[in-house]
């Protein structure tokens, strides 16, 4: 395999631009040195997302997807590349992501997720925690394809995809045994303003658990005038320094002084 093949990221989003602004300038930031791209899908009908760059495509659907896991599988047949990153539109990704992942992603495995993350909560870092976020993940279109994508559902259609792939592929969804300066997810759960599918109940099978729950919460704010209407100019930039603020942490951690930052 190329020592840093092309890869395609996907991003699904519903109604707020606000956090995607900050997944995509954190795909900007990526340290990768082997071609990539980042597929944004947005079925939101009341917004139409622009942002041009020649790495990132906007897709704007005119009806919005049944279930999320349809969604992801829409996403992916966009994709140009096999090797595939999920992107979540309201977590960040250090810019060394793509490239550490690709470093140590073994092709025969087909699948990568490191087995720890850090948690963002209301502008508080902490962790390392156990990852079991299926967002900080890449896997190639071999193994997607060998269970037939993720399945038409709601809250836990990613558990289910990595129990498929566990099950057609053993041992493939293994962890890997990441050191904590090298940990690249930051996972936010309070203090972005928005919505956590997985806030809206637990997984039941065919249940759609979720997709009713987050287009009311997306409608009641934007009856309130919380969430913007019409053609939104996408501008990625971060709130925070998110990679200083882990930088801090690290040394917090080690209990030597955090670094100032020049």
């Amino acid at each position: 395999m190329n020592q840093y093949p092309a890869v395609s990221c996907i991003c699904l989003t519903y109604g707020r631009p606000q956090v995607l602004e900050e997944a995509i300038y954190a795909f900007l930031l990526q340290d990768y040195p082997g071609r990539k791209e980042l597929i944004v899908l947005n079925d939101y009908v009341e917004q139409t997302l622009r942002f041009d760059h020649p790495e990132v495509q906007v897709i704007n659907c005119p009806k919005r997807f049944y279930t999320v896991g349809e969604k992801m599988n829409v996403a992916v047949a966009l994709a140009s590349h096999d090797l595939l990153f999920v992107w979540d539109d309201d977590d960040i990704y250090l810019p060394h992501r793509l490239r550490f992942s690709i470093e140590h992603f073994d092709p025969q495995q087909g699948f990568f997720k490191p087995a720890q993350a850090w948690v963002w909560q209301h502008g508080e870092l902490g962790g390392p925690v156990g990852n079991l976020f299926h967002v900080g993940s890449c896997w190639s279109r071999r193994l997607f394809d060998g269970v037939r994508g993720y399945a038409a559902d709601g809250t836990g259609y990613d558990l289910v995809f990595e129990e498929r792939l566990a099950k057609r592929f053993p041992g493939s969804t293994k962890p890997y045994p990441i050191r904590a300066k090298d940990i690249y997810y930051i996972y936010r759960w309070g203090g972005t303003g928005s919505y956590h599918m997985s806030g809206f109940g637990h997984y039941k099978p065919g249940g759609n658990v979720g997709h009713d729950q987050v287009e009311t919460f997306v409608r009641q704010r934007a009856r309130r005038g919380e969430i913007r209407q019409g053609v939104i100019p996408l501008q990625p930039h971060w709130k925070s320094d998110y990679q200083q603020l882990v930088t801090g942490y690290l040394a917090t951690l080690a209990g030597q002084p955090a670094p100032v930052q020049g």
